[in-house]
């Protein structure tokens, strides 16, 4: 595909108000993702904004100035989740308007907890592990807000464990990170001939 197409493609999606996040969550993602919903809310010629991710998850600084967006946009922002929402990917699903966060069947879920790589001299370690300090709260404080679950214990217990935590979408909904699966054509077909 063109660098033409690719434009031309990105114009369309835009003017239903539908931004697809897909691969690693990083600068470059969060920049294109934030410029669009602030276009959208800028134009107001949409009701609603379609996030549509399939990311493995990616930078938490990144992914967060998204979520802010997100959340300061006064057009609902709603989410699909297809492929993979993992991670930080996971953290932007959530953030779609409750009620309006789907999941296809198929859709790998992973929930975990937040991991960081450090360097330099031993003063920098340490103050650097005030942010990470911080990076954690700020994402426990998410789950809480975003989820079904209430309190740091549970979190810790279901969904923030010591490993990787990978949930099916009836897990998903189960845990509050998501509202609806949304049957797929022939998912629809098999179901109407049962």
């Amino acid at each position: 595909m063109t660098e033409k197409n690719k434009e031309q493609q990105q114009k369309s999606l835009q003017e239903y108000g539908i931004i697809y996040v897909s691969g690693r969550i990083n600068e470059s993602t969060a920049e294109s993702v934030c410029k669009e919903i602030i276009e959208c809310n800028i134009k107001a010629e949409v009701n609603q904004i379609q996030v549509i991710i399939n990311s493995p998850g990616g930078s938490c600084p990144a992914g967060f100035s998204i979520i802010d967006i997100m959340e300061w946009s006064r057009i609902p922002v709603y989410t699909t989740g297809i492929g993979m929402i993992a991670s930080m990917a996971l953290l932007l699903f959530m953030t779609g308007d409750k009620g309006h966060r789907v999941i296809t069947p198929r859709t790998s879920i992973l929930s975990h907890r937040y991991s960081a790589f450090s360097f330099g001299n031993h003063s920098q370690l340490i103050a650097g592990r005030k942010e990470e300090d911080l990076e954690h709260e700020r994402i426990i404080n998410h789950y809480l807000s975003y989820s079904g679950i209430k309190s740091r214990e549970e979190l810790e217990k279901f969904l923030l464990k010591d490993v990787d935590t990978w949930l099916t979408p009836e897990e998903a909904i189960q845990y509050g990170l998501a509202d609806v699966i949304e049957p797929l054509g022939k998912t629809r077909l098999l179901e109407r001939r049962k």
